[in-house]
């Protein structure tokens, strides 16, 4: 087993802990200049800055924020906070009938359930 503390293995350590600094600074970028055939391109406006990176997703935004809203806008739907809802409850998972059905359930038909040995990830529980 070698000792950690020698001499040799500090000095690969270091060595190893170098060298993506060391590769870093060989991948800098190369000192090249823009071919002379380029044209040097024109100076952009303030404005079309700003309408570039501003106003345009920014009407984007209300654009969709509109086409969302107009629908229900269009229908009238309005909550009004502390008002009850005003529509049909709305059972999910429960009886295709409606409240209705549940009621007219006996016991008969939660023992027929029992014994169809359906549910649960594996089919039968």
């Amino acid at each position: 087993m070698t000792d950690l503390n020698a001499p040799v293995v500090r000095r690969i350590a270091r060595a190893v802990a170098l060298t993506p600094a060391v590769l870093a600074l060989a991948a800098a970028p190369a000192f090249a200049d823009t071919p002379e055939k380029w044209a040097d391109p024109e100076p952009v406006s303030t404005l079309h800055v700003l309408v570039v990176l501003l106003f345009i997703p920014l009407g984007l935004f209300l654009l969709i924020s509109l086409l969302v809203f107009v629908p229900s806008m269009a229908r009238g739907e309005r909550y009004t906070p502390g008002r009850a809802w005003h529509n049909e409850n709305e059972w999910f998972g429960g009886p295709r009938g409606g409240v209705e059905a549940a009621d007219k359930a006996g016991p008969e038909t939660a023992e027929a359930a029992e014994r169809a040995d359906r549910g649960g990830a594996s089919a039968h529980w």
